[in-house]
């Protein structure tokens, strides 16, 4: 899996080595986007879900950008259980292998809230690939993982609009 991951790494970064000029990536840059989210682990009682999300970019070389983002997912329950709402504040770093290619990773807190139930906060993390189609359009993909005294998991496809 490590050598497919490594392959599909290698071929993506190949073919957008001249898809964007490398100066893009400093400065800073805000963005606004929509996911897509896909329960994983330990969430049996929700099923598919959407939201909304807010992210700041600083380009602090070639290839390396910090970033921050807020933003707020809800995962609708099913068979009764109410909807979870998840809202993440976070920061973390992008680092671009090439122009139009980027890995990133992203901690803080996650604030939970379930209808009937007092809010609660968690450990909050990230990790995951994204790839500018645009200057301004980008996809990603990551795994968010919310942890306390137990975890859970979810997958966020999200397109995004950077300004």
């Amino acid at each position: 899996m490590k050598k497919l991951f490594f392959i599909a790494t290698i071929a993506i970064t190949s073919f957008t080595a001249n898809a964007q000029d490398r100066t893009g990536i400093r400065g800073f840059k805000i963005g606004v986007g929509g996911n897509l989210a896909i329960p994983l682990s330990n969430l049996n009682s929700t099923s598919i879900g959407a939201g909304i999300d807010l992210l700041g970019q600083y380009g602090i070389a070639d290839n390396i950008a910090l970033t921050a983002d807020a933003g707020y997912t809800v995962l609708f329950g099913k068979d009764g259980f109410n909807d979870l709402s998840i809202v993440p504040i976070r920061a973390g770093l992008r680092f671009f292998p090439s122009p139009a290619f980027y890995l990133g990773g992203k901690v803080g807190v996650g604030i939970l809230n379930t209808k009937g139930a007092e809010s609660r906060s968690a450990t909050a993390y990230s990790f995951g690939a994204g790839y500018f189609l645009s200057p301004q359009i980008d996809v990603s993909a990551a795994y968010d993982g919310y942890s306390k005294s137990g975890s859970f998991g979810l997958v966020n496809i999200r397109l995004g609009y950077t300004f």
